[in-house]
């Protein structure tokens, strides 16, 4: 049998005796293995035939590698990747399927991976499920980085849930369970039972809300009245209600790991800088009224451009569809924006310094994290013009065999490197250990992303010390900016997505 640490072998045994389970390990406990060993153990004892693995579209690379991983063994060699050709709707596996098993001499088990991406689509939807309950099959649902449905009316919600409701198995793993609340908790555990478990016995949301939540009345623009969630109560009950169906691991209990050290590098703006800054910060607090309602998205979108002076440009702030303004990332600019305009510099002159001949010129193997589009890329194009280095990047909207490319370049070629990486695309499940330093040069607004990309070099594999190194503008004369209130809330476990206009209010003068 495979080496499994002892943790991963009570997590196999965990998850085959379940058929709604989370495996909520912390991340770089080796999650994934774990889940394939019992995904194994069930198909040679037929208690399934196939496997649907749904996972965030940067992960699925780790998916792969850990699947060729255990198919050279050849006391595991099951599985067979099976390509979910998204413009058909089709799967490409029969060729493959019937060739490795009579090469190997033994029946093989097809893994579908998809990215939650295509969730929202009902024809995919209707494939997926078609596939999992094709001509009686039993079908094993595996939901990778789970906390990416935690919104109960999120379309990869719902159709998550549809899909569970004709697999045999369902498994939901993560190492963030709650990013933002307790309430977190229902759409995971939608996935995970489709009404059963963790919520039996709990009619919709609503009333599983009023058990776990203290909420208030709040009126809304146009008088319109919505709960408020002031409170949670109840949690000890919460916590009994889904021990049964859940394994929760913590690196320090079961992994001798090395030690995580954190530094910050306060990078002075200019004086020129320094006053576009203080103009836009003059507007934000001018859009935010005094209330403890959450910013609406013209007053969030002007935080954002804080945000982006610091990190050297203003103009378009880009995100997702359907994504909130505070989880800006690459995808769709905001109506009635602009391109993006470099104004100024600083932070990243800094770290392109300390890169060529700075403290950081002896790391062989180095990752920076760019919340911003545009500084990842007048950052790449620094150190390409100036640097003898190779230079690696992972960004949103990025094809497949390119990231891929990238991530094993990273992590197998003895060159001195740079991985420059966006957290929402990269952040999540990657394995990253070539190297033992990560920089910040600005951070997203979400915990979980923070501590998700932290661990994608501290994780198993990992030899060295981990330094996290955060480079912070300020002002000319010392004064705080949004860094620096964005890295004391990340600190403190705190999403400022989550933060109130009043609380904004509050951040925003005290600098």
């Amino acid at each position: 049998m495979i080496d499994l640490y002892q943790h991963q072998r009570e997590g196999v045994a965990f998850l085959t005796k379940r058929t709604s389970a989370g495996l909520w390990w912390e991340m770089g406990c080796g999650k994934s293995r774990a889940a394939l060993m019992a995904a194994k153990k069930l198909f040679d004892q037929h208690k399934i035939d196939r496997v649907l693995v749904l996972a965030p579209a940067a992960v699925r690379f780790a998916w792969r590698e850990e699947i060729e991983k255990l198919n050279a063994r050849a006391e595991v060699r099951n599985f067979v990747p099976i390509e979910y050709i998204s413009d058909t709707q089709s799967f490409s596996y029969k060729n493959v399927e019937a060739r490795n098993a009579k090469e190997w001499g033994k029946q093989c088990l097809p893994v579908v991976l998809v990215s939650y991406s295509l969730l929202p689509q009902e024809r995919h939807v209707k494939a997926l499920a078609a596939w999992c309950k094709d001509g009686g099959v039993k079908a094993l649902l595996i939901a990778d980085e789970s906390s990416f449905l935690k919104n109960r009316t999120a379309k990869q919600t719902k159709w998550a849930a549809k899909i569970s409701s004709v697999c045999s198995f369902r498994w939901l793993l993560t190492g963030t369970p709650i990013a933002n609340s307790p309430l977190d908790l229902y759409g995971q555990a939608l996935v995970m039972s489709n009404g059963s478990g963790p919520l039996k016995g709990f009619a919709n949301f609503y009333h599983f809300r009023s058990r776990y939540a203290v909420t208030q009345p709040m009126r809304f623009g146009g008088g319109r009245v919505f709960q408020q969630v002031t409170g949670y109560q109840n949690l000890d009950e919460l916590q009994r209600k889904f021990a049964p169906y859940v394994s929760r691991v913590e690196k320090k209990d079961v992994l001798d790991l090395p030690a995580k050290s954190y530094t910050v590098r306060e990078v002075a703006l200019s004086e020129a800088t320094w006053k576009i800054y203080v103009e836009l910060k003059r507007e934000a607090m001018l859009s935010l009224p005094d209330s403890d309602e959450r910013p609406e998205p013209n007053a969030a979108v002007r935080i954002l451009r804080l945000a982006q002076i610091t990190s050297g440009h203003v103009g378009g702030t880009w995100i997702e569809e359907g994504a909130s303004a505070f989880e800006a990332t690459d995808g769709h600019p905001i109506a009635g924006t602009s391109g993006d305009k470099d104004v100024s510099s600083e932070k990243l002159d800094f770290l392109t310094d300390s890169i060529l001949d700075g403290e950081l010129s002896n790391e062989r193997a180095l990752i920076v994290w760019c919340r911003w589009r545009r500084e990842r890329e007048r950052l790449a194009r620094e150190l390409r013009l100036k640097a003898k280095l190779t230079v690696l990047e992972i960004f949103g909207g990025q094809s497949q065999p390119s990231r891929d490319e990238a991530i094993e370049f990273f992590q197998s070629m003895n060159v001195r490197r740079v991985l420059l990486a966006q957290p929402h695309a990269g952040g999540f499940g990657l394995t990253l250990t070539a190297a033992s330093t990560a920089v910040y040069l600005s951070n997203d607004f979400s915990h979980t992303t923070r501590v998700q990309s932290e661990d994608r070099i501290h994780r198993i594999g990992q030899k060295s010390a981990c330094l996290y190194v955060d480079v912070v503008a300020i002002g000319p004369r010392g004064q705080q900016t949004v860094d620096v209130h964005i890295l004391t809330a990340l600190r403190e476990k705190k999403s400022l997505a989550e933060l109130t206009c009043k609380a904004w209010k509050r951040m925003l003068a005290d600098g």
